[in-house]
């Protein structure tokens, strides 16, 4: 089909800015004038644009800019998940018939994770968490996969809404930095009954060309294991399917390219 109009270049600066600084997480005038070689008052006029739009906000006290949480609303029409799922199910099914305890996939949305394919059987109420519940970000192993591995805009857009909504909260945003930091360092996120006390699990994220895609869980019965025995026995397959899915994702995204 062919074009009826020339580009509008005001659209594609105001969008290369907006890359830009999700690429570097938080960004000055300075910074996005040397990586696009825009004009700096140009890039104000697009960043005070993107801000009054509610896409962008301005740090008052470092100069810096970073995106907000609505431009999450931008992918909202984007049922990319339904791939995803296709592609992931066949080795989940299969991860099942090696690993006896039931795992999960999910995908971040807004404020928590949501299963989007499982491979649980009926049986124990605790682990009966069909397709479609969303999990705590900061109480899940997946939830605390996903903040420990995507960068670092996303997950302090997270904690600052967790405890916005959670003033009281036990835990310190500190002490969550903390944990995240040593999930990230040791691969993978642990859930010692946080969730839920009959409940322990382990998580690690589904990368794409290092980006976190999606998270995976392995949940176990707090009466048949301990945590230290979930982490012996699930972690390395669990890693070894993640890895699996992650290949399969850039096969096929690699098979669409070339279409």
């Amino acid at each position: 089909m062919g074009k009826s109009y020339q580009p509008v270049n005001a659209l594609l600066r105001g969008l290369d800015v907006m890359t830009h600084i999700s690429s570097l997480g938080k960004a000055s005038v300075r910074d996005l004038h040397a990586l696009t070689n825009i004009a700096k008052p140009t890039i104000i006029r697009n960043l005070e644009t993107l801000e009054h739009a509610g896409y962008v906000s301005r740090n008052s006290d470092s100069g810096l800019y970073s995106l907000t949480a609505r431009v999450l609303s931008l992918c909202a029409g984007y049922d990319h998940h339904q791939r995803l799922i296709e592609l992931a199910a066949p080795l989940l099914n299969e991860f099942r018939k090696k690993m006896p305890w039931p795992s999960d996939i999910a995908l971040f949305d807004r404020d928590a994770m949501v299963i989007v394919e499982s491979n649980r059987d009926p049986g124990a109420l605790a682990l009966n968490r069909p397709v479609g519940t969303r999990l705590s970000m900061t109480e899940s192993a997946l939830g605390r996969a996903y903040m420990a591995f995507c960068d670092s805009s996303t997950k302090d857009l997270i904690l600052d809404c967790h405890f916005a909504e959670n003033p009281d909260t036990g835990v310190t945003r500190d002490q969550l930095e903390h944990n995240l930091a040593r999930y990230r360092d040791q691969g993978f996120s642990e859930n010692n009954k946080s969730l839920s006390r009959h409940t322990l699990g382990v998580g690690v994220p589904i990368l794409l060309h290092g980006r976190v895609e999606a998270c995976i869980n392995t949940i176990v019965l707090a009466e048949a294991l301990n945590m230290d025995e979930v982490i012996q026995r699930c972690v390395e397959p669990l890693k070894t399917v993640a890895e699996q899915i992650s290949s399969v994702l850039e096969a096929d995204e690699g098979n669409v390219t070339e279409v």
